[in-house]
C-alpha cells in the first residue's frame, strides 16, 4: 500500500484532533495545508476513514511486514499466484476492506431485503401467520442455563440529567442541573481526572440546567446543551471553541424558550442536525458549531395556519417532536407532523453556499412518527408511532430522488399478530444480521427478520424465567415501566433502565426458547423512601433515570438519575 504525503499529513492531523492536541493540528495545517483534502473529490475516501485510523494503519503495516517475511519462502515457489496491480495499493482500497460486505452494487436507497432478492409480496408475509403444523415443525428450543448478577456500582458520580461516552477513548461526560457538565476521564475503575465545563446562565437568575451533552463521532468535539436554548461547543480538555444560540429573534422574556431535545451527527462529524421544543431543526457544521441552516418545515408551518382557523383536532399529539436519521453524510430524513418522513439532501450551490433540499417522501403512517434507525449494511430505514405503534421497513425506489415521493407499498409492516406491541415503543434498534429490536414501555421485547416480518423473539422482559439470581428476589419481578432501552456497540447486550431507577442487562444471542431473554445482570439503587411511600410501593418523588449510554467497547454503562447518585456499572 501506498500514501501520498498529503493523505499522511491529513491522517496525522485527524489523529492530532482525535487525541485532543488543537494546537498541534493547527499548526500542522498551517504549515501542510492538510486540511485542504477535505473537498468532494475526495469525499469518498474522508467517509471511509474511521476514528483512530492512522494508528489502525501502522498496526496493520508490522503485520503486513511481518506475514511477508514468513510467506516469502513459499511465495518463491508460487509463481501462479496473481500479482496486484499497483493501482489498487491505495488510500482508499486500503480502508474499503471493511465496507466491502455493506457495498450495494446497485447503489439503492435503503431497500426492502425481499424486494432486492426479488421476492414476490407473498415471501415477505412467509412466517406471520403459522399453522398448527407449522408450528410443531419447529425443532424445540431447551432452556440454557444462565446466571443473573447482582452488580454494585464501578463508579458513582453525581446526580446528572444526562451522559455520553467519548468514541475511542475512556472518558465519560455528564450534564448537571446546576448549569455546568463534567468530563471524566477513569481507569481501572476510578476517576483520574475530570474538568468542568460551566454552563451558566449569565443572563438570569435561574438555573440553567445541562439537558445535552453529546461527543463528536471522531471525539475531537463535545456538545453541550443548557434549557435555555444554548449550544456550547468544547475541545475534549475543555477549552471553550463556540456558543450557538437558537433562541429566535421574536421570542421575548414572556414567552417559554425552547429547549433542545435532540443531537444528531453525521457519521463523519461534519453535520450536526439539533432539534428544540418547537419543533426548530437546525443544521450545524460539525468542526466549529457554525448555524448553516435553519430547516423549516411547510407542513407545520401549514398545519398551524389550519389549526388556528379551525378547531378541527388531528391525530398528531401537541407534545409531536421531530426525528431524525441520517442516511448518507449528506442525506438526511426528518418525520413531519403530517405523519411523514422527508429525505433532505444537503448541496453545495455554485456559490460555494450550503443548501438543503427535500428530494422526497415516504408516507403510510396514519399517526405521528416517534422513532426512526437507519442500517447502513442494507439500506433499510426503519420508523414507529406512538399512537398505534405500528413499526414499518421502508425501501427508497429508484426514482425517489427525482419523482420526490414513495407509496405505502413500499414499505413493511411487521408490528402485527400475536407478538404485535399493545403499548408506545420506547426502543427501535438494528441487530446482528439484520435483525430488528423493539421494546416497548410495558417490557415487551421483540426481535424481527426484516427480510420476512417473522418475530423471532417475544418476550415479557421482567418475568421470572428471565432471572436466576442466586437467592430468589421477588422484587425484579415487578409491574414496572421501561424508559430507557440502549443496545450496546457490539450488538450483544441491551441496558434497560425502568421506573424502579433499576438498570437491567440482557443477552440479545436468539438461542433458547422463543419466549425467554436472558437478563445478565441487575442494579438496584438504594433510594431513601418517605413512610407513606413505602406501603404503596412507589419510589421517592422527584426520583428517576434520565439516560442511559455505553461506552465503545461495551464494557461500562453509564446511567444518569435525578434525585439521587448516578452510576457506572459493568458485567465484569
Amino acid at each position: 500500500m501506498s500514501l501520498t504525503s498529503r493523505e499522511l499529513n491529513y491522517l496525522v492531523w485527524r489523529y492530532l484532533q482525535e487525541s485532543g492536541y488543537d494546537l498541534s493540528a493547527y499548526a500542522l495545517d498551517q504549515a501542510s495545508l492538510c486540511s485542504q483534502y477535505e473537498n468532494s473529490t475526495n469525499h469518498d475516501i474522508i467517509t471511509k476513514i474511521p476514528p483512530g485510523c492512522l494508528v489502525n494503519l501502522i498496526q496493520k503495516g508490522i503485520l503486513f511486514s511481518i506475514a511477508e517475511e514468513e510467506a516469502k519462502h513459499e511465495s518463491e515457489t508460487k509463481h501462479e499466484q496473481e500479482e496486484v496491480p499497483n493501482g489498487k495499493l491505495n488510500l482508499l482500497n486500503a480502508l474499503v476492506h471493511d465496507h466491502l460486505k455493506a457495498v450495494d452494487p446497485e447503489d439503492k436507497r435503503f431497500m426492502l431485503r425481499s424486494e432486492l432478492n426479488g421476492s414476490e409480496d407473498k415471501d415477505n408475509m412467509e412466517g406471520i401467520e403459522k399453522t398448527d403444523t407449522e408450528e410443531l415443525s419447529e425443532p424445540i428450543q431447551h432452556a440454557i442455563d444462565f446466571t443473573t448478577k447482582i452488580i454494585q456500582p464501578v463508579i458513582k458520580f453525581s446526580p446528572s440529567l444526562t451522559c455520553d461516552w467519548h468514541p475511542i477513548t475512556k472518558v465519560f461526560a455528564y450534564g448537571k442541573n446546576e448549569g455546568s457538565a463534567v468530563i471524566n476521564a477513569i481507569k481501572d475503575g476510578q476517576i483520574i481526572e475530570s474538568v468542568i465545563l460551566n454552563h451558566s446562565n449569565l443572563l438570569e437568575a435561574s438555573h440553567n440546567d445541562v439537558n445535552i451533552v453529546s461527543w463528536s463521532p471522531l471525539g475531537n468535539l463535545i456538545v453541550t446543551g443548557g434549557i435555555n436554548g444554548e449550544l456550547r461547543a468544547w475541545s475534549p480538555d475543555g477549552k471553550l471553541k463556540n456558543i450557538a444560540n437558537i433562541v429566535a429573534e421574536d421570542v421575548t422574556s414572556t414567552k417559554a424558550r425552547a429547549i433542545i431535545v435532540s443531537l444528531y451527527w453525521s457519521s463523519s462529524g461534519q453535520y450536526l442536525i439539533s432539534v428544540d421544543s418547537r419543533n426548530q431543526i437546525c443544521l450545524w457544521d460539525g468542526n466549529t458549531l457554525s448555524l448553516i441552516k435553519q430547516i423549516t418545515d411547510t407542513t407545520a408551518a401549514t398545519a398551524a395556519a389550519t389549526a388556528a382557523a379551525t378547531t378541527t383536532t388531528t391525530t398528531t399529539p401537541s407534545s409531536y417532536i421531530t426525528s431524525c436519521a441520517w442516511l448518507h453524510e449528506d442525506k438526511f430524513a426528518l418525520t413531519t407532523c403530517k405523519n411523514n418522513i422527508k429525505i433532505h439532501d444537503i448541496v453545495q450551490n455554485a456559490y460555494g453556499t450550503i443548501e438543503i433540499q427535500p428530494i422526497g417522501v415516504l408516507s403510510g403512517h396514519e399517526h405521528s412518527i416517534s422513532l426512526m434507525k437507519f442500517n447502513k449494511n442494507n439500506k433499510l430505514l426503519v420508523s414507529c408511532s406512538d399512537f398505534d405503534y405500528s413499526i414499518k421497513i421502508w425501501r427508497g425506489s429508484k426514482g425517489a430522488g427525482s419523482t420526490g415521493a414513495t407509496s405505502a407499498e413500499e414499505s413493511l409492516d411487521i408490528n402485527i399478530g400475536d407478538s404485535k406491541h399493545n403499548s408506545p415503543i420506547v426502543g427501535l434498534e438494528w441487530l446482528e444480521d439484520d435483525n430488528l429490536l423493539s421494546v416497548s414501555m410495558d417490557g415487551v421485547l421483540n426481535i424481527w427478520n426484516s427480510t420476512t416480518g417473522k418475530s423471532l423473539k417475544h418476550c415479557q422482559l421482567l418475568r421470572k424465567e428471565n432471572f436466576k439470581t442466586e437467592q430468589e428476589n421477588a422484587d425484579l419481578i415487578k409491574d414496572v415501566l421501561i424508559f430507557n432501552v440502549v443496545l450496546s456497540p457490539s450488538k450483544k447486550y441491551l441496558a434497560v433502565g425502568d421506573d424502579y431507577c433499576r438498570i437491567t442487562i440482557w443477552d440479545m444471542s436468539l438461542e433458547g426458547p422463543k419466549d425467554l431473554v436472558r437478563c445478565l445482570g441487575v442494579y438496584s439503587p438504594e433510594i431513601a423512601q418517605k413512610e407513606g411511600e413505602q406501603s404503596n410501593g412507589h419510589i421517592t418523588e422527584n426520583v428517576g433515570i434520565c439516560d442511559l449510554k455505553w461506552d465503545n467497547e461495551s464494557t461500562y454503562v453509564s446511567g444518569s438519575f435525578n434525585g439521587i447518585e448516578s452510576v457506572i456499572v459493568s458485567l465484569e
